[in-house]
């Protein structure tokens, strides 16, 4: 069984919302109401949007040039994140995401749902302008923010890795039939020391993310652990690891503790809630469920602010039957409220 702080984070906010997340939603187009729910698992706020550009932009624009040990502008990158992000806005704007010809992989960068242009969100063309603004002067100001390493930079402890690894996705490890393959952000190798780092992007910083980074660097300690060996290379100890969550929008940095202690911890987490998430599907294929069985949760702030919230009032309002030209009413008319 394949474990995620997401899928178990959906299923305790609202079962119906795992339901359209994780059951329901699908790219493809033969379904429209499978399609309807992956385009909203897909949309976001301006707010979401602002962090999610600064967010990619970095991790695949700016640290690859890191990684082949050049020297980034960041004048010139500041400017080329605007433009990806005005970009974006257009193609939510055309709903170009409804576009049989146009995929995901196809619009690539420009690719973007904007919960302003798919549900009728309110808002100010100032209020665009502002992240426009907002995410130029973050990409400006990121290479001075202090580092892991005392007295550098992000910059200079950038420039200064022996070897980055960005963006791990495939990695993965097993232990009592629970399979954990956590997306990792960064993997900072110098000398003997190894940096795991989880990005962040929210304004918050109260917010609890340890529990997935604990368990991203478990994964990441054991996958290198394994490939040392076969290079006979000398092995990383756990003292050789340290985890980091870096805030992108502020600069903001928080270390966690990697100890048999927080190690064990974490994955006494996975195994409590091991069946949790996979007690309504049962990896049963998507025709076998029922929407009715995914109950809608009793907290009004959950759903006010759920993504599937026009599609679970359309569903409700029709029985459990998806008509688009319906839906599209429900959204224009405004009777989210």
């Amino acid at each position: 069984m394949e474990w995620s702080i997401s899928k178990l984070s959906a299923l305790r906010q609202c079962h119906r919302k795992f339901y359209f997340s994780y059951e329901l939603a699908d790219f493809h187009f033969t379904h429209p109401v499978r399609r309807k729910a992956f385009e909203l698992a897909q949309s976001k706020s301006l707010k979401m949007w602002q962090g999610s550009l600064v967010d990619n932009f970095f991790s695949k624009r700016i640290i690859s040039i890191y990684k082949e040990k050049q020297l980034p502008d960041f004048n010139s990158l500041s400017d080329e994140i605007v433009e990806i992000a005005k970009k974006q806005f257009s193609f939510s704007e055309q709903h170009l995401y409804r576009d049989k010809t146009i995929s995901k992989s196809k619009a690539g960068d420009s690719f973007q749902i904007l919960d302003i242009h798919e549900c009728g969100t309110k808002y100010e063309e100032q209020d665009v302008t502002v992240v426009y603004d907002r995410v130029r002067e973050i990409i400006k100001q990121i290479p001075n923010y202090s580092s892991p390493d005392e007295g550098k930079t992000l910059h200079e402890y950038l420039v200064t890795a022996n070897y980055l690894q960005p963006d791990v996705k495939y990695w993965s490890y097993e232990f009592e039939g629970i399979k954990l393959n956590p997306q990792i952000d960064l993997i900072r190798h110098k000398g003997k020391s190894i940096h795991v780092i989880d990005w962040k992007v929210s304004d918050s910083n109260t917010s609890d993310y340890s529990k997935q980074l604990y368990l991203a660097g478990i994964v990441a300690f054991h996958n290198i652990k394994k490939s040392n060996t076969e290079k006979n290379w000398s092995i990383p100890r756990l003292e050789d690891f340290s985890l980091y969550e870096i805030n992108l929008m502020n600069g903001n940095r928080r270390e966690h503790p990697f100890t048999k202690e927080s190690t064990a911890g974490a994955l006494d987490y996975v195994y409590q809630f091991k069946d949790e998430q996979e007690l309504l599907s049962g990896n049963r294929n998507w025709t076998d469920l029922n929407i009715e069985d995914y109950i809608t949760t009793d907290k009004r702030e959950t759903c006010l602010f759920c993504k599937f919230r026009p599609l679970c009032i359309h569903l409700i309002q029709n029985n459990f039957k998806y008509d688009e030209s319906e839906y599209y009413k429900l959204v224009s008319t405004e009777q989210l409220a």
